[in-house]
């Protein structure tokens, strides 16, 4: 492991902090901000995909023992990012403008979410409370639009 790969795992830490003392008091009629995908979208343009996932793997599976979840999040994040892990890396390189920013998160929390709650159903692990369309598109949304406006002051 390269001291790259520590530093980006110690911020995907502080991430999580900010997302346990910050946005998870930040709901909106019941939908949460996914920061920490939002930080680990933002991994695929430093690495490749073997190093990504283990990287993906290890943050999430500190949200996942922050927030008591039992390796959810590890897996619907890891499958989330391996499935769009070429589309990701391929935009990675134009750039891009806003609504595409905004699209490109939509739709890897969206397909995030549905891992989530797909499993979450069938294993009946984790019980929201939330109805699928809050959960799946709720979520993905808020998510997307701060994500939106990170890139924006990072950025711009």
């Amino acid at each position: 492991m390269s001291n790259q790969s520590i530093k980006h795992i110690a911020y995907g830490f502080f991430f999580i902090v900010l997302d346990v003392l910050f946005f998870q008091h930040l709901d909106v009629f019941g939908a949460k901000i996914d920061i920490i995908l939002c930080y680990l979208i933002w991994l695929v343009q430093k690495y490749e995909r073997k190093q990504l996932i283990l990287s993906t793997g290890f943050v999430a599976f500190l949200q996942d023992a922050f927030f008591d979840l039992w390796g959810i999040m590890m897996f619907s994040k890891s499958l989330a990012l391996f499935i769009s892990y070429n589309f990701l890396k391929n935009k990675s390189d134009s750039q891009l403008q806003i609504w595409q920013i905004f699209i490109i998160i939509l739709g890897v929390a969206t397909l995030q979410n549905i891992i989530l709650f797909c499993i979450s159903s069938l294993f009946s692990v984790f019980a929201s409370g939330l109805a699928p369309f809050t959960l799946i598109f709720g979520n993905s949304i808020y998510t997307a639009l701060i994500g939106v406006l990170i890139y924006i002051f990072k950025v711009k």
